[in-house]
């Protein structure tokens, strides 16, 4: 009874039936799953919520859910291959670069939706808070935030680029917590110092000078040309919710208004399909299971990758089940089950599961730990090499370089994770440290979110670095005083010592004629 009077007083602390507007619009399943625990929590609160996204939940038990379905985004990525874009080895900057580009054309198209046109139209729409995606580089969904002159919060299914923290005045050392893009972390040489201090430089000279004003311009063909610039939006974020873990990501001193989520879209485990259950349960000798997410697919691997790959779990002494997104395998070795969809979080906490082969994706890896399961690491795009190299550091898993292994490389690799007691011992310990938090991942984002609602904002929180120029903020200025005095103090020293052996020369003339 109490908690039921506690929860309305909530509610009507809250405000009830308070309007939030959701912008997701990645077409990438693994980050939706994120965001929809989130949203359909806020609607099953009370709160009235519609949401822009490409993967809608469909449920008609949240009457007050509205789902906008832009899932035309995924087509727009696919035309644009995404994908190969991100796992090319070209530099950070570059592969920044591309995809800024790639999802201005995504959120434009998304933009040109009919229900999405008719809501920006739609001048009497208020709404309480503005949810908006920060996973990558979208500043064109400032937009919504300039249009409705709402509070917005910044949620990321991974960590954050730069800008994301430069928003909030999150410090953002290159050397304690070097960009994610950078695959650096630990204890940096020279050279890595200076990849970091340099991209660090260069990355905001994009951001600030090209991406913000590019995305302001095409902002203002959708919103208007009232709206204000982009750049000045993106200062009024109330707050960021960042899916980081301490298992993966760097300790740092964030900011009030900086909240770290993580496991907020592990769930209670479900019954298994029978054919699956059954499969799992005939192995007591163990079963490999394998799957390269939403986003890479095993199915778009190349045939040289793959045959290397069939050929070492085609010699495996376990069962293997691979998530293989089209109707043939070729060459299906007699040990190895194939399935398009697999329910991952279900799978996982099977006790026959020895090894998981994943790409390297912070959600996979978190439902890994939480069931307990070691890991092969094969990295393709964005944070997953970052991810699989920490991953080794804490002795939960082996990675490998997908493009240059080896059969044997890989099947010593599987076989090491699956008979070497030390990495379950070490996934263990990974668990207990994920998952000793006083709140749960949906508990703690809804909390703040309704925070922000509550005080129409969180300026309280907000730091003063974030409204300091990036001169100001590194001292530029300060820099150049000192470098000016240093010259000024040099010049006059020069010019007294010049002075004074001008002077001994005059005597020592004036000694010899005399």
């Amino acid at each position: 009874m109490y908690f039921h009077l506690l929860f309305f007083a909530i509610l009507l602390d809250c405000g009830i039936g308070a309007k939030i507007l959701g912008i997701f619009p990645a077409p990438s399943l693994s980050h939706q799953r994120i965001f929809q625990p989130i949203w359909k929590e806020l609607s099953l609160r009370g709160h009235k919520v519609t949401v822009i996204t490409t993967d809608v939940l469909n449920d008609p038990s949240l009457n007050n859910l509205t789902e906008i379905d832009v899932r035309s985004g995924y087509e727009v990525a696919h035309k644009l291959h995404i994908i190969p874009i991100l796992a090319s080895k070209k530099l950070p900057l570059i592969i920044i670069w591309n995809f800024f580009h790639i999802f201005q054309q995504v959120i434009g198209s998304e933009l040109k939706h009919e229900a999405v046109e008719a809501l920006i139209r739609n001048d009497t729409e208020h709404f309480d808070v503005i949810l908006i995606q920060l996973s990558h580089l979208y500043p064109l969904l400032y937009g919504f935030g300039a249009k409705f002159s709402s509070p917005f919060v910044g949620i990321s299914s991974m960590d954050l680029y730069l800008h994301a923290h430069d928003a909030v005045g999150n410090p953002t050392h290159p050397l304690v917590a070097p960009d994610i893009m950078l695959n650096l972390h630990g204890k940096l040489g020279f050279f890595d110092k200076i990849s970091s201090v340099l991209h660090n430089i260069l990355y905001r000279i994009l951001y600030y000078w090209y991406a913000l004003p590019m995305a302001d311009k095409v902002a203002r063909k959708h919103f208007g040309e009232n709206i204000p610039y982009l750049g000045d939006v993106e200062k009024n974020m109330s707050l960021i919710l960042t899916t980081v873990n301490p298992i993966i990501h760097p300790i740092r001193p964030n900011v009030p208004n900086m909240i770290e989520i993580n496991q907020i879209h592990i769930r209670e485990k479900k019954p298994l399909p029978k054919d699956l259950q059954d499969y799992l349960d005939s192995a007591p000798e163990g079963v490999v299971y394998f799957s390269l997410g939403s986003n890479v697919k095993s199915a778009n691997i190349s045939s040289e990758i793959r045959n290397i790959i069939i050929e070492a779990l085609s010699e495996l002494p376990y069962k293997v089940l691979w998530k293989w997104e089209t109707d043939y395998l070729p060459n299906q070795p007699y040990n190895v089950l194939t399935r398009k969809w697999i329910p991952q979080q279900d799978v996982l906490g099977h006790p026959n599961i020895k090894v998981f082969i994943t790409q390297g994706g912070l959600q996979s890896i978190e439902e890994a730990i939480c069931n307990e399961v070691p890991m092969v690491g094969l990295p393709y795009i964005t944070d997953q090499p970052y991810n699989v190299r920490k991953l080794e550091e804490f002795g939960i898993a082996i990675g490998l370089n997908p493009g240059t292994m080896t059969k044997d490389q890989f099947k010593r690799a599987i076989l090491e994770v699956a008979g070497n007691k030390k990495y379950k011992e070490r996934v263990r310990e990974a668990k207990a440290i994920l998952t000793d938090q006083p709140m749960k991942g949906v508990e703690k984002a809804v909390w703040w979110i309704e925070y922000v609602i509550r005080h129409k904002g969180a300026k309280h929180l907000r730091s003063p670095a974030a409204d300091l120029s990036f001169f100001e903020y590194f001292l530029v200025d300060v820099a150049l005083f000192f470098v000016f005095c240093a010259l000024l103090l040099t010049y006059v020293v020069v010019k007294m010592i010049r002075w004074c052996r001008c002077r001994s020369k005059k005597g020592l003339t004036k000694e010899k004629a005399n």
